[in-house]
């Protein structure tokens, strides 16, 4: 078997007919460049992000237990309402009853005193009921 020449690839000399392959050579650094500046932005952008993300939990952990003694503290505003509405409901509805009451009674009375102004009593001569 024919051994076969390796091509050197390592340092390619300065002469004119090598041109192709000190293009190639400045092809591959600023792709080899490239990759690795890729590569570092995306391990940058990666580590930011990893960042943001613990800021986030930081202020949700410092959020949560204010939203909830909010939400706490809305609740019993909400539940005081609803029981002051209950009370105010109650003391109208037990005035009006009073009120209905006292109307009635008194159109009572005044229609006693409007019949006894209207009908005649017969007077009594004679002996008065103090004496018997």
């Amino acid at each position: 078997m024919a051994k076969r020449r390796m091509r050197r690839t390592s340092s390619p000399t300065q002469n004119a007919r090598n041109t192709g392959r000190l293009t190639e050579g400045f092809v591959d650094q600023a792709r080899t460049a490239s990759i690795g500046m890729v590569n570092v932005a995306t391990e940058a952008a990666k580590a930011a992000l990893g960042g943001i993300q613990q800021v986030g939990r930081t202020m949700a952990d410092m959020a949560a237990p204010t939203a909830r003694r909010t939400m706490a503290a809305a609740a019993d505003t909400g539940r005081a309402a609803v029981e002051g509405a209950g009370d105010v409901s109650r003391s109208m509805s037990n005035a009006m009853v009073d009120a209905a009451e006292n109307t009635r009674e008194s159109a009572s009375n005044a229609g006693r005193a409007a019949r006894r102004a209207t009908t005649s009593r017969p007077r009594r001569t004679g002996k008065s009921r103090r004496a018997a």
